[in-house]
């Protein structure tokens, strides 16, 4: 067990939600390449090479997620009765799945790949120039700034060049991530929807054989749409780069309901905040990741961007890393300054400043 809960519940989560998304990729990669041979016998070869094309770039995926799956695995049996070490290091460039750092372990530059290091996390590396290592030699695991994941990493046998960084990479970390989740949103059925539209397109303009059309066209609609289904509390997401643009960030005390994490790590929940000037509200969030709600739990507060009147939306986060979510008012009141009675949280405003993902203490 770890001493670090939120740690604890990422690294039990993260096999779980690994293999969803390999068997995912595997169905959508076996049934395009059954959908591209039916359309093929039917004499549709165009509609036949747009499926196959999908179909191979989804077994790809299916074949790196199962590296993934296997990484993940090594770096969670490393964790138990581990000790974090402090280690500076440095960006190297980003990688297929995350990052290649450079890990300073015992005054030696050492080239890791993390996975699932993204853009986001490797502004805030940039800009503390540390992390937290356990390093197990060909397979680590390591912490940022700002999260409560232990990244699965492996040591490259040297290190890759180094590149400039990305004029995407130059923002805010919290902006960039809020563009992330709101891209998240349809990634679950963008394959099937690459392939439906030009079906749409081949039945309905090029007038080819319109069974076969017909029948792929009817079927991908019906796996979109129970896809869509089961990932919709995905689409509020698509708020947030808005309201993160927007600004306007003040600091609150703050508190969540008890919560049940999902596969993917986020969580259905609502949030307490009390403002410094005794406004209180609370906020459902409909998909907060787990990070972001164990750093609210761990500092007793967080920012709040929007304004807050019931019904309207708000972003809940941290500026400066990649945590945040969208919250909708529920209710508004307020508490006299220097009441006992707070909205959740008896924490200040001022807890909110405590450093985020600071792993130094976390051992197991």
């Amino acid at each position: 067990m770890l001493s670090d809960p939120t740690t604890e519940l990422l690294v039990r989560l993260r096999p779980g939600a690994t293999r969803s998304l390999l068997l995912v990729s595997l169905a959508q990669g076996v049934f395009l390449t059954l959908i591209a041979v039916f359309v093929a016998a039917f004499g549709d070869p165009l509609l036949a090479a747009v499926c196959g094309v999908v179909a191979v770039v989804a077994l790809r995926n299916a074949w790196h997620v199962g590296r993934v799956v296997r990484l993940g695995r090594l770096g969670a049996a490393l964790l138990p009765g581990a000790h974090w070490r402090p280690v500076e290091v440095t960006v190297l460039r980003r990688s297929l799945y995350g990052s290649d750092l450079g890990v300073v372990v015992d005054g030696v530059t050492v080239p890791f790949r993390v996975v699932g290091l993204v853009a986001a996390h490797r502004v805030v590396v940039r800009r503390t120039g540390r992390a937290w290592l356990v390093d197990g030699g060909a397979v680590a695991a390591i912490r940022v700034e700002g999260s409560h994941e232990a990244y699965p990493a492996t040591r490259l046998p040297k290190a890759p060049a180094a590149r400039p960084v990305p004029k995407a990479e130059t923002g805010d970390p919290i902006a960039i991530w809020a563009r992330l989740l709101a891209a998240r949103a349809w990634q679950p059925v963008l394959p099937l929807t690459v392939v439906v539209l030009p079906s749409v397109f081949v039945v309905g303009v090029l007038d080819s054989d319109g069974l076969a059309g017909l029948v792929t066209v009817l079927v991908m609609a019906v796996l979109i749409g129970a896809v869509a289904a089961r990932t919709w509390y995905r689409v509020v997401d698509r708020r947030l780069p808005g309201l993160v643009a927007a600004g306007g960030w003040l600091p609150v005390s703050a508190s969540v309901a008890p919560w049940s994490p999902r596969r993917d790590s986020s969580a259905k929940t609502t949030a307490a905040l009390r403002y410094a000037d005794g406004t209180t509200a609370e906020v459902a969030l409909p998909n907060a990741m787990t990070d972001l709600l164990g750093a609210v739990h761990d500092t007793g507060g967080a920012w709040v961007a929007g304004r807050v009147e019931p019904g309207r939306f708000v972003a809940v986060g941290y500026p400066g890393y990649p945590m945040v979510a969208v919250g909708r008012v529920t209710t508004v009141g307020h508490v006299p300054v220097g009441s006992d009675v707070a909205a959740g949280s008896s924490a200040s405003s001022g807890s909110v400043a405590a450093p985020l993902g600071d792993a130094s203490g976390s051992q197991a």
